[in-house]
């Protein structure tokens, strides 16, 4: 994973998890990460290497941050929709200040139409299972049905990588 791939990676995607995951689902996809990204596995690897998992466990260690706390993870998702895989530091600490009882709404992915929502929802399900042409055809159709969405052409495009490699 270069650092280009990982520059159009969002949060819920470098995690492994979906937009929807609970708090605990985003802990244990985290320690998955950890483990694999982790840089003292690859303290005895080339400097290349062992500044590429640097670079990648801080993303990941970046998004535990705002995915665990539900603030940041509202106003991350408000972000998202926006088309902005990051939130950055300005971002985060207003939604820290924002008072706690504060409502935290989280309506998903940037999808507008139902329709389009579904296929999309079906291909993140046939990503989980693996089948990768499924996803991208599933993706495809909620595109045909909302052309301009940067947030499914950017999904379609991780799936074209993945079925590249």
């Amino acid at each position: 994973m270069s650092d280009d791939k990982l520059a159009k990676l969002d949060y819920y995607t470098l995690l492994g998890i979906d937009a929807r995951a609970s708090l605990a689902d985003v802990k244990r996809a985290f320690r998955k990460f950890a483990r694999r990204y982790h840089p003292d596995r690859f303290s005895d690897a080339e400097a290349a290497k062992r500044d590429r998992a640097t670079a990648i466990y801080r993303r990941g260690s970046e998004a535990y941050q705002v995915l665990t706390d539900p603030r940041t993870r509202a106003a991350y998702d408000d972000a998202l929709r926006r088309g902005q895989l990051r939130l950055d530091a300005t971002e985060r600490d207003r939604a820290i200040r924002q008072p706690e009882d504060a409502p935290a709404e989280r309506t998903g992915p940037p999808i507008q139409s139902a329709q389009a929502r579904l296929f999309f929802e079906k291909g993140v399900e046939a990503a989980h299972q693996g089948n990768w042409r499924k996803c991208w055809h599933l993706l495809q159709s909620a595109l045909e049905l909302e052309p301009e969405s940067e947030f499914i052409k950017s999904r379609l495009e991780q799936v074209r990588q993945r079925l590249r490699a």
